[in-house]
């Protein structure tokens, strides 16, 4: 699985997204709802495109097998099937999340330190606004 870090300059973006290509489940309610691929991921919110299509402004689990899951919040719908999700998680979930963007990114996977890699991605991700 291969992965680049993109930083939109036409858009704000708070975090740095990566962008990945994953298996991911939707559920509602503990109901797996649909199967989809995710397209990128930062600490606030992935893409990911999925039919049948969300609601916007609901509330889903999205679950990276292996990884773990993720409360998250349909803000938007683009292209033919995409949607852009906020995740509505508490720090130590963003944490992991950080961790999970530090295996996929090539250029973080470099450092042998965590505290130095995560450093270096919050250091960038500031640097990003």
């Amino acid at each position: 699985m291969s992965a680049h870090i993109t930083t939109l300059s036409t858009e704000q973006r708070k975090d740095r997204r990566v962008d990945v290509a994953m298996p991911v489940d939707v559920a509602s309610d503990g109901r797996r709802l649909a199967f989809g691929m995710l397209e990128n991921l930062s600490r606030g919110g992935a893409a990911v495109s999925v039919f049948p299509l969300l609601d916007i402004g609901r509330t889903y689990s999205f679950s990276l097998r292996g990884y773990g899951s993720w409360a998250g919040t349909v803000v938007r719908r683009f292209g033919v099937k995409s949607h852009g999700i906020r995740f509505n998680i508490g720090e130590s979930e963003k944490r992991k999340l950080d961790e999970l963007i530090r295996k996929l990114s090539p250029d973080m996977a470099s450092y042998d330190d965590k505290e130095t890699a995560l450093a270096v991605l919050k250091d960038q991700t500031i640097r990003a606004f």
